[in-house]
């Protein structure tokens, strides 16, 4: 069966143009009939000597060539204009095509960068948990040795023991959060649902006066890893926000999927703290990351507030987002030899 093609935008604007400039010149065609089929008529140019015949000193006679003339120079100055201004809309598409190829390599340096800081955060939690973990074990495990020896002889070693013993306990627990800021617990086993719901619930307990509410709607066992992490690092910054700014705000969560292939990922968070004036430039770059990180996936970035009146985000994203392709020009040697490979 044969396919059908259809028209693209671009060549149904350009038959546009054209039968515009076709209909307009028809009209002036028609026009110009019509005028010399009036003048032949009613003898224009015999009634038009008549009526200047009087003022033969004035030269009135000499008007309509010196009219003529003066047609065609505007017709000509029109030309030109309109030459004029078909170069600047040519140079302007294209500084608007090169403007978009700049953002789109943009957008593809910053999904670059961001994959590249997710995976040096990935490695060293694990480096943490598996190196400091194991020998910080080993010293408690000294540490109470040495304890259980000392302490019928030796009170002060026993002391000193029981002081390691406390530090090392100490740095575990520091080291435990640095590898849950650097990497989510349960994004990989539970994922994304899971994983904020662990952080909702640690907030709950840094801020126990404020109110968290987290709605999770649809399926996203199918994100993948540059979505979960994007999606999951959105919440954790709005959550950071909310307790350096609305420490006793009601603060609501909404993560929702849309069904269809087309669907898409939206992320709203709301809460009723003291707000923010958005006309004055902020120092932080928080929402600056958080817009780069949406971006980086053909997704948008929207926030609302004002004084006395709350925060609001919402971040809407493709659900089959990826990363912003690099063209055929701008693609790093790197990346082509790595194709090679």
């Amino acid at each position: 069966m044969p396919t059908r093609s259809y028209p693209s935008p671009a060549a149904g604007k350009a038959v546009a143009r054209h039968s515009t400039v076709r209909r307009d010149l028809a009209c002036v065609v028609a026009i110009t009939v019509i005028a010399a089929v009036l003048c032949a008529t009613f003898d224009f140019g015999e009634r038009f000597y008549r009526w200047t015949r009087g003022a033969e000193r004035f030269q009135v006679d000499e008007l309509p060539p010196t009219l003529f003339v003066l047609a065609s120079g505007l017709a000509w100055f029109a030309w030109r204009r309109y030459r004029e201004s078909q170069r600047e809309l040519v140079l302007r598409r294209e500084l608007e095509e090169e403007a978009e190829r700049l953002l789109a390599d943009n957008r593809r340096l910053a999904s670059q960068g961001i994959d590249t800081q997710e995976n040096e955060r990935r490695h060293l939690a694990r480096e943490l948990h598996d190196e400091l973990g194991q020998y910080l074990n080993s010293i408690s495990l000294d540490a109470a040795r040495i304890r259980d020896l000392a302490a019928p002889r030796e009170p002060e070693i026993h002391r000193i023991s029981l002081a390691v013993i406390q530090s090392a306990h100490h740095v575990y627990r520091e080291i435990g959060g640095m590898i849950r800021r650097l990497r989510p617990i349960g994004l990989d086993e539970f994922g994304l649902p899971g994983a904020l719901e662990h952080c909702v619930d640690g907030w709950r307990e840094r801020l126990p006066d404020a109110s968290f509410t987290l709605t999770v709607e649809g399926d996203f066992s199918t994100l993948s890893d540059a979505q979960n992490i994007t999606l999951y690092r959105l919440v954790q910054e709005g959550l950071t926000n909310i307790s350096k700014f609305a420490r006793n705000a009601r603060v609501e969560i909404y993560l929702v999927r849309t069904a269809g292939e087309r669907g898409e990922i939206v992320v709203t968070m709301a809460d009723d703290g003291p707000g923010v004036d958005l006309s004055i430039p902020r120092k932080g770059l928080g929402l600056i990351g958080m817009r780069e990180r949406v971006e980086a996936l053909g997704g948008e970035f929207h926030i609302a507030s004002e004084p006395g009146s709350g925060f609001l985000f919402c971040a809407r994203v493709p659900a089959q987002a990826s990363p912003v392709a690099p063209n055929a020009a701008g693609e790093p040697a790197g990346a082509a030899a790595n194709s090679e490979k």
